[in-house]
């Protein structure tokens, strides 16, 4: 199941917009406000029933909608979702598409975990189309992860009490704490407290003393391989044979850059058949994306629409992030105020012929520029020429 395409009016801050979707990986980038997680939320809303808070419609529109186009086995669906209700107070009735819900994944920005004792390890949760269309709206339980994992750690133990999908959908949680940094790996579960521990190259540790990024990252993981297994019971399935759609807002939460850089191709690799749709606030994300995933909303006069990207054989694998950041994600100014008057003031100076101010100048800006900057000898050409002049 994929997400062809989805058309919004009126919904939140978006008065019309139509997004057509890549089957594999998709990047919403844009300014705060500008409308990616409603665009987000109305791809999960589309898989929902009953009433929802979330979704607003626009304040200026009579009513608000969206009509989603899937693509479901061989064939098209379309949901056609109406939203009237503006106060916070009332909520919308919605129909979506629920009864495929089991195969939409929304992972939520709170992802990281503190410590909790698990005295017991419990049951699986049930997880029918009531408990899938309801999580579409409010996004998976990362909190189940412990006692799923501790489970299926425990049972493997025996002969027979795992099925083969469940073995190897164990194997790939284990192998997931060695995707994002190789130094890191599995060690074992506890007996006696039902800890799950972890090799570091400082020691062996509990894995909620992993560092947020890690924990956001494994949220991810375990929460889709988690949910797999608890929604498809009958038949099992391997979870890199899960082919729905995930939805994950910021991405880059929590996460380093050099992780950022690298957690769209582990999650590919994790669940190569999966389409994933995020938001998402990093260059270093957006640097490592193929063509035509990039989603790049921007507004004019008020109205949001998606930005025309120029589209290269690689993407954007060799472009700086300064450059993401202008002509990707739209941003206007990538230096400081301050850069910005001095550097006014030399250039101003230069055009006089005036040494003495553009000296002045040139003294500010070398305490503001990298030390290997290139600008540093070309203002210094400038300067001396000024000088020459004198």
């Amino acid at each position: 199941m994929k997400v062809k395409s989805i058309e919004i009016n009126g919904i939140g801050g978006i008065g019309s917009l139509k997004v057509d979707f890549n089957e594999r990986i998709n990047f919403i980038c844009g300014p705060n406000g500008i409308g990616k997680t409603t665009l987000l939320e109305c791809v999960a809303h589309s898989f929902s029933a009953n009433q929802t808070n979330i979704l607003k419609r626009n304040v200026s529109a009579h009513h608000g909608s969206f009509k989603a186009v899937i693509e479901i086995d061989e064939g098209t669906a379309e949901s056609n979702i109406t939203i009237a209700d503006f106060d916070p107070n009332k909520p919308s009735y919605i129909n979506g598409l629920y009864q495929h819900a089991s195969k939409l994944f929304s992972l939520k920005v709170t992802r990281t975990f503190q410590y909790q004792p698990l005295n017991a390890v419990g049951k699986d949760v049930d997880k029918d189309t009531n408990t899938s269309y309801q999580e579409a709206m409010l996004g998976i339980n990362v909190n189940e992860v412990k006692n799923w994992f501790v489970n299926r750690y425990l049972y493997s133990a025996h002969e027979g009490a795992l099925t083969e999908q469940q073995l190897n959908n164990l194997e790939l949680a284990k192998k997931s704490f060695s995707l994002l940094n190789e130094e890191f790996s599995f060690s074992k579960v506890l007996a006696s407290s039902n800890e799950i521990m972890i090799h570091t190259p400082n020691g062996e540790i509990y894995y909620e003393y992993l560092s947020s990024g890690f924990k956001s990252c494994l949220s991810i993981i375990f929460g889709i391989i988690k949910d797999i297994e608890l929604r498809f019971k009958e038949p099992c399935i391997n979870a890199d044979e899960f082919d729905g759609i995930i939805l994950i807002d910021e991405l880059e939460l929590h996460l380093h850059p050099e992780w950022q850089g690298k957690i769209a191709k582990i999650l590919v690799q994790v669940f190569p058949k999966a389409q994933f749709i995020t938001t998402t606030h990093s260059p270093h994300i957006l640097q490592s994306a193929n063509p035509n995933e990039i989603i790049a909303l921007a507004s004019d006069n008020g109205q949001v629409y998606r930005r025309d990207l120029s589209g290269t054989k690689y993407g954007y694998q060799g472009w700086t992030v300064e450059e993401i950041l202008v002509d990707v994600m739209g941003m206007s100014d990538t230096r400081t105020e301050n850069y910005y008057k001095f550097m006014s003031n030399f250039e101003s100076a230069i055009d006089n012929d005036d040494y003495h101010t553009a000296q002045t100048a040139f003294q500010e800006l070398e305490h503001l520029l990298h030390p290997e900057n290139h600008l540093r000898k070309l203002l210094k050409f400038q300067l001396a020429a000024v000088k020459g002049e004198s």
